[in-house]
C-alpha cells in the first residue's frame, strides 16, 4: 500500500513509491539527523539524486528542461520529502522555479530555468519583508527570513503586488544566513542596497501567484510531516505497555490519536485541491486554505507525537523534536507576511470561495445523454406526477440496487447529481435509510411490501435502536421479545427516536436471547407503529419542536414475516442501517447547521469589533470549505478505483462539529440580537447543533472508533 496520502490516481501512486523509495535508499532520515551535529544542511549526495531522477524540473515545461508535469505532481514528491525529513533547499528551489515558469517571460524562462531543473541552479523564494521597486528599477529592502537563501544562486521576492528576481551574488545583494530551528534547511536575511534589475527581471503583479505557489507546496510537505508523525504516535501506542496495558487501549490516547488523523485528512484534502487547480489566479483560495491547515497540522501533530511517545521523545536521540524543528519552522515561514486565515475571509467576501469540482472522464458523457433526457422528462410532468417517474426511472435514488434504484457507480452518480441539480429529489432521510436496509437485507416478501411505498412517499420509517440509559451504545438492547405461535411479544422501551411520531413503521433492535453475548442474540424487527401496545411521546428538544421521542412497547406482538434478517443475528442488519446513516449524516457539506460561511460574513462585517474574529471566521470557513473537499476526494477515489479512505468517518466528525462551532462563533459576533429574539434563524441554529455531535453517535464514541477501525489502535480490555 503507498505511503502516499495525496496519490489517488495510478500515475501519482507509482510517483509517490518511487519517491519514498529513493529517499529511503538515501537514508534521508538519517541525513537529516547528522545536520544537527555537523552543520550541513544541504547534503550533496541528495540533492544530485533527486536531481537526476527529475525532480527539480518536474513543474519546469520541456522546453526548459523539464517535465511539463504540473503542481499535483510536485506536491507528491514534497509530501514524501516531508515524511522522510529530507534535507536540502528543495522546496524553496523548485517554488522559485514554478514562480519563473508561470509569471517570467521567455527571456528569463530560458535563462534560468534549464539550471534549476538539472539542479545546477538553486532557487529561493521570498515573500515577506520591505522589498520595493524603484521607478528606475533600483530595488531596496530586505527579507528578514528566507527559506534556503543562504544555498540559493537565484532569488525570487515579492516587492508590494509585484515580483523581482535578482541573482545572489549581484553587487547590493547580502545574505545573512541565520540561526534556523529547522537545522536540515538554511534560512537566510536577504538585503538589497541599490540592486538594479533589467526590465524582465520584474514581474508585474505577480505576488499573489508567487504566495499562491509557496502555500501550495509548502502545504504538501506539511502533509508528508502530519502523516509521518501520526504514524509514528500510532505505532508507539500499540507496543508501548503501562499500567499493565497497551497505551493505545486508553481513551485518551485514542482522542489525541484520532485528532491527529482528522487533522491530516483535511490538510491532505485542502493541500491535494489546491495543487491541481489549473492555474495560479483559480487556485488562490484554494491554497489559503490548504495553507491555515497545514500551518495547523504540522505543528499539532509533531507536538502531539511527542506527547504520546512520553519522556523517550524529550530525548536529543529521539526523530520526534527533528519533526517539531521541520514543522515549527515551515509554519512559522508560511505565516510570515500574509495570513492565509484573512485572505479565506476576503475570499469568501468577494465570491472567490469556489465550490469543489473536478472534470468527470469521457465516459461520463454516456450517462450525461440518458441524465438531460430524464430531466427533460421530469420537468414535462405536473408535480404530482415528478416522484413517480422519479421512482420508475430510477434516478430518485440511483445508488440502490434495481429494480429500485439504477445500481450507478459512482461516477453515473456524480453526473446524476449534477444534472438534476435544479430539480426536486425528495430526501428521504431516516426512511430513506431504513428502507435501504430492507432492500439489502430483508426477504422478497419484505422488498415487496415496505420498500416501493417508501420511495413513493406513502410511507415514514423511523430508527427504533436508542434505549434508556444506552447512549451511543447501540447494542446495549434491552427491549426484549418471546416467541409465541406465529410471532413474537416485544416488550420495553426505545428513546431518542427521530420523528416516531409521525411514523407508520419502525425498524427496532430486539433482544431475543438474553443468554447471547451483547452483540449476539438481537433480532431485527420491523413494528407497526399503530399495533396495540405501541405508545409514542414526543419529547421537546432545546429549540422547542419535539423532533425526538420515547416509545414504549406493552406486550405488542410483531409476525415471523415482519422479523428483518435472521434471528438472532439483527446486530449484522443494525449495522448496515448505521452504516447507512453514517453515510447520510457523513455525505453533506456542511451539515445542517442553517448557518453558512455567507452568514457569518455578513455578521462579521457588521459587529462593531469583527476585526478581533475575523481568524476564527477564516477557520470556520476552511474547516466548512473543506468538508466538500473530503467528499470529493471519496469520490474521485472510487472513479480512479483507488481503496476507500478514511473520509466518511472523519467528515461525520467534522460535520458535526463544524457546524458547532460556527454557530458559536455566530452567537459571538451577533451579540444581543439572538438572546433577545432579533436574529431567530441564527439562534435555532446554534441550539439545533447542539444535537449534532451527538446524534448518530457521540462524537467521543466516533473517536474511538477512527482510533480503532481506522488506526488499529486495541480496544479497551476493561470492555466486553
Amino acid at each position: 500500500m503507498s505511503k502516499s496520502a495525496l496519490a489517488i490516481t495510478e500515475d501519482h501512486t507509482d510517483l509517490a513509491d518511487a519517491a519514498n523509495g529513493q529517499l529511503s535508499r538515501l537514508n534521508s532520515r538519517a541525513a537529516a539527523r547528522a545536520t544537527l551535529e555537523d552543520g550541513s544542511s544541504h547534503p550533496a549526495g541528495i540533492w544530485s539524486a533527486g536531481a537526476e531522477v527529475g525532480w527539480n524540473g518536474l513543474a519546469i515545461a520541456e522546453e526548459h528542461g523539464g517535465s511539463g508535469a504540473g503542481l499535483a505532481e510536485l506536491a507528491v514528491v514534497l509530501e514524501a520529502q516531508g515524511r522522510e525529513l529530507c534535507p536540502g533547499p528543495f522546496l524553496p528551489s523548485v517554488a522559485a522555479a514554478v514562480v519563473i515558469d508561470r509569471c517570467a517571460p521567455d527571456s528569463v524562462r530560458a535563462q534560468l530555468l534549464p539550471g534549476l531543473a538539472d539542479g545546477s541552479t538553486v532557487g529561493a523564494l521570498a515573500l515577506s519583508g520591505s522589498v520595493a521597486i524603484g521607478s528606475d528599477l533600483v530595488v531596496t529592502g530586505e527579507s528578514p527570513a528566507v527559506l534556503g537563501a543562504p544555498d540559493a544562486d537565484v532569488l525570487v521576492i515579492a516587492a508590494g503586488e509585484d515580483v523581482v528576481i535578482v541573482d545572489a551574488a549581484a553587487e547590493g545583494v547580502t545574505v545573512t544566513a541565520l540561526d534556523s530551528l529547522d537545522t536540515t534547511r538554511s534560512v537566510g536575511s536577504v538585503a538589497l542596497r541599490g540592486v538594479t534589475v533589467a526590465d524582465d527581471r520584474v514581474l508585474r503583479g505577480a505576488a499573489r501567484k508567487a504566495w499562491t505557489v509557496f502555500r501550495i507546496l509548502a502545504s504538501a510537505e506539511a502533509v508528508g510531516v502530519s502523516w509521518a508523525t501520526l504514524e509514528m504516535a500510532v505505532e508507539y501506542a500499540k507496543v508501548r505497555e503501562q499500567f499493565g496495558r497497551t497505551i493505545g487501549t486508553f481513551q485518551a490516547v485514542k482522542h489525541h490519536a484520532a485528532n491527529m488523523l482528522v487533522n491530516a485528512e483535511e490538510t491532505t484534502a485542502a493541500s491535494w485541491d489546491a495543487a491541481r487547480a489549473d492555474d495560479l489566479d483559480s487556485a488562490w483560495f484554494a491554497a489559503a486554505v490548504a495553507a491555515s491547515h497545514a500551518i495547523r497540522t504540522q505543528v499539532f501533530n509533531a507536538q502531539y507525537n511527542i506527547q504520546l511517545h512520553g519522556g523517550i521523545a524529550y530525548t536529543w536521540e529521539h526523530d520526534a523534536h527533528l519533526y517539531l524543528r521541520r514543522a515549527r519552522t515551515l509554519a512559522a515561514i508560511m505565516a510570515d507576511g500574509a495570513d492565509p486565515l484573512l485572505d479565506i475571509v476576503e475570499g469568501q467576501r468577494s465570491g472567490q470561495a469556489h465550490g469543489a469540482s473536478f472534470t468527470l472522464p469521457p465516459e461520463a458523457e454516456a450517462y450525461r445523454s440518458q441524465a438531460r433526457e430524464a430531466v427533460a422528462s421530469v420537468r414535462a410532468l405536473p408535480e404530482d406526477k415528478q416522484r413517480d417517474f422519479l421512482v420508475d426511472s430510477g434516478y430518485l435514488v440511483p445508488h440502490w440496487p434495481k429494480p429500485w434504484g439504477r445500481a450507478a457507480d459512482v461516477l453515473e452518480q456524480l453526473v446524476i447529481e449534477e444534472e438534476f441539480s435544479g430539480v426536486d429529489r425528495p430526501d428521504m432521510g431516516i426512511t430513506g435509510w431504513v428502507a435501504l436496509t430492507i432492500a439489502q437485507a430483508g426477504n422478497d416478501d419484505q422488498r415487496e411490501r415496505f420498500v416501493e411505498p417508501v420511495l413513493r412517499g406513502q410511507v415514514m420509517w423511523c430508527q427504533l435502536f436508542s434505549e434508556p440509559g444506552a447512549g451511543s451504545d447501540a447494542a446495549a438492547v434491552r427491549t426484549a421479545a418471546k416467541k409465541v405461535d406465529g410471532g413474537w411479544r416485544v416488550t420495553g422501551q426505545k428513546v431518542w427516536t427521530s420523528l416516531a411520531q409521525h411514523c407508520q413503521w419502525g425498524m427496532a433492535t430486539v433482544r431475543t436471547d438474553p443468554d447471547a453475548p451483547k452483540h449476539a442474540g438481537v433480532t431485527m424487527m420491523a413494528i407497526d407503529m399503530k399495533s396495540p401496545g405501541v405508545t409514542v411521546n414526543p419529547l421537546r428538544g432545546i429549540t422547542g419542536d419535539s423532533h425526538f421521542n420515547e416509545v414504549f412497547f406493552d406486550d405488542v406482538f410483531v409476525p415471523d414475516a415482519d422479523v428483518v434478517g435472521d434471528v438472532n443475528r439483527g446486530w449484522l442488519v443494525a449495522r448496515a442501517t448505521l452504516g447507512n446513516e453514517r453515510v447520510s449524516i457523513g455525505g453533506g457539506s456542511g451539515g445542517a447547521t442553517g448557518f453558512s460561511p455567507d452568514d457569518l460574513v455578513k455578521l462579521l462585517d457588521a459587529a462593531p469589533n469583527g476585526a478581533n474574529y475575523v481568524r476564527r471566521a477564516g477557520e470556520s470557513i476552511a474547516e466548512t470549505h473543506t468538508l466538500r473537499l473530503l467528499n470529493l476526494r471519496r469520490a474521485s477515489r472510487a472513479i480512479a478505483g483507488a481503496e476507500p479512505g478514511p473520509e466518511g468517518n472523519v467528515t461525520k466528525l467534522l460535520v458535526a462539529e463544524a457546524g458547532q462551532r460556527i454557530t458559536e462563533l455566530g452567537m459571538e459576533l451577533a451579540g444581543s440580537a439572538p438572546v433577545v429574539g432579533q436574529a431567530p434563524k441564527l439562534l435555532r441554529s446554534y441550539l439545533g447543533n447542539r444535537a449534532m455531535t451527538i446524534a448518530g453517535g457521540t462524537s467521543e464514541i466516533t473517536r474511538n472508533t477512527i482510533a480503532e477501525r481506522i488506526l488499529g489502535l486495541p480496544r479497551d480490555p476493561l470492555l466486553k
